[in-house]
């Protein structure tokens, strides 16, 4: 084959540009390593954090409005970040209004943690573990090393189209390169996360905190999962791409293996602060708040918006900002939104040329539930995978410009045994009176001694999980599956 000097020069260029880049690497003052983090500099950590900052924060829904919570988790995460070796970070600690049971940080300094974490963890020190866990990250710039892994990959795909089609090479060729260094981008590698738990061990010794109450912590983690995992139907273990043992996969004996490879010694009368953690977190808000609507077992309920519904047997329920979604273990779903209605006069014309212009429905009906305008319709269609799958669109008139929207999807060959499910779904659609709303009341996390007469069973009655409220209760409550209901110390209960 004969390459021209045009063809030389791409390939010039290429070799280049990737050996300037792999010369980009720095030796972190926190890990002592040598990292590649190409151009990327502190200063563009603390740019991109300030950046993101604010949407991070919406997404999440907000920031939890208790100012006191928020000054006890901003001076624990402070207590913390004064023993990091990056201290030109500015560093903020935010406590998210949201259940999810999370924390993650931004990079140069912005940590986050969710009320939901908060309600789980059962003494200072184990909140302290997470905020250092997360200092971690930040510190060993591990954000960075994604982002110029990233910016590298983006490069060697485009320096291999240009070198790649000068050699000749295929597009099938190049596009197995893209995929391998897609791979290199994916998610916090083990070893991080690794270096994430030794340096928030350090820092928490550094504090004065108990390290091993990283390892307590993770325990609950890992059996809220493994509950969460019971509830959705799915084998023990298996987590939501949300929470923290997903995003931050850990387990038991690398965490110890981490306070091992610390190598720091333990603080003298190391803080727990177990009865100082209790006493902030009591009376703090549990599970959705009243803004997005409740999640109360298969029903759902929005005292703001005022309407409910309920969902089938064997199916639950998951709010969302956006939306609220119920799933079985057999792969159906519902899925509740609002629409905008641009121009249609009536339910049937908005189903069929707004919410689905481009797919012919069948069956198109006009329906009343409950007094409200409605249509409904359905269409048979294919899954990513290449089943059957039914969907059903129900369009409810919220007002003249909005739409309440509820779709039932369900691979075809259960649509029959599902179909009187999904109805009495359909027409527990209603609107809830101003009494009736104002008669529903936020849950929250209170902190009550234990009576002589107390039960397991009494006290988790008021959690919104149906079955799954006594397991709830032990989570809570760091109670195993076989203990008494301890007298000798306050519980977490939940009542509105």
């Amino acid at each position: 084959m004969k390459y021209d000097r045009r063809h030389f020069l791409a390939g010039a260029m290429a070799s280049t540009a990737l050996i300037g880049l792999s010369g980009c690497t720095t030796v972190n003052q926190a890990t002592g390593r040598s990292s590649f983090t190409g151009m990327y500099s502190v200063d563009d950590d603390i740019k991109l954090g300030r950046q993101e900052h604010p949407k991070l924060v919406e997404q999440f829904g907000g920031e939890y409005e208790n100012p006191r919570l928020q000054r006890y988790v901003a001076d624990t995460g402070k207590k913390l970040a004064r023993g990091t070796e990056y201290q030109q970070f500015p560093y903020q600690f935010t406590l998210l209004n949201t259940p999810i049971v999370n924390a993650f940080a931004l990079p140069g300094g912005y940590v986050y943690v969710s009320r939901g974490l908060l309600a789980l963890a059962s003494n200072e020190a184990e909140m302290a573990g997470v905020l250092a866990h997360e200092l971690g990250h930040v510190n060993a710039r591990h954000s960075a090393e994604r982002i110029s892994a990233a910016q590298m990959a983006q490069l060697g795909m485009l320096l291999g189209a240009v070198g790649g089609s000068a050699l000749g090479l295929g597009s099938e060729a190049m596009q197995v390169g893209q995929q391998i260094a897609m791979l290199s981008i994916q998610g916090y590698s083990r070893k991080q996360e690794f270096e994430a738990d030794t340096l928030g061990v350090r820092y928490m010794s550094r504090a004065g905190y108990e390290p091993d109450a990283m390892v307590t912590f993770l325990s609950t983690l890992r059996e809220q999962s493994i509950v969460d995992a019971k509830m959705r139907g799915l084998p023990a273990g298996s987590v939501d791409q949300f929470n923290m043992m997903s995003t931050h996969p850990r387990t038991k004996d690398r965490v110890e293996a981490a306070i091992k490879a610390a190598a720091v010694s333990r603080p003298d009368n190391a803080r727990i602060g177990r009865d100082t953690y209790l006493a902030k977190i009591d009376g703090m808000l549990f599970g959705d708040d009243p803004s997005q609507g409740y999640v109360k077992g298969r029903l759902f309920q929005h005292p703001e918006l005022r309407f409910q519904f309920q969902v089938p047997e064997g199916f639950r329920l998951m709010n969302g900002r956006d939306q609220v979604v119920a799933q079985n273990q057999s792969g159906a779903a519902i899925i509740f939104d609002t629409g905008r209605i641009q121009r249609s006069r009536d339910m049937a014309a908005y189903l069929q040329n707004e919410w689905t212009p481009k797919t012919p429905l069948r069956d198109v009906e006009r329906i009343t539930i409950n007094g409200q305008e409605a249509a409904t319709g359905w269409v048979r269609g294919q899954d990513k995978r290449g089943g059957t799958v039914d969907l059903r669109g129900v369009a409810i008139r919220r007002n003249a410009q909005s739409v309440y929207r509820m779709l039932f999807v369900n691979p075809a060959k259960d649509s029959a045994r599902l179909a009187q499910g999904y109805k009495e779904t359909t027409y527990s659609f209603r609107r809830l009176s101003q009494a009736e709303a104002s008669k529903i009341k936020p849950l929250r996390l209170l902190l009550v001694p234990a009576n002589k007469s107390d039960s397991i069973g009494g006290l988790s009655k008021t959690l919104p999980y149906g079955k799954y409220n006594e397991s709830w209760f032990r989570l809570l409550n760091d109670l195993k599956p076989n203990d008494a209901l301890p007298r000798n110390r306050r519980l977490k209960v939940v009542a509105a």
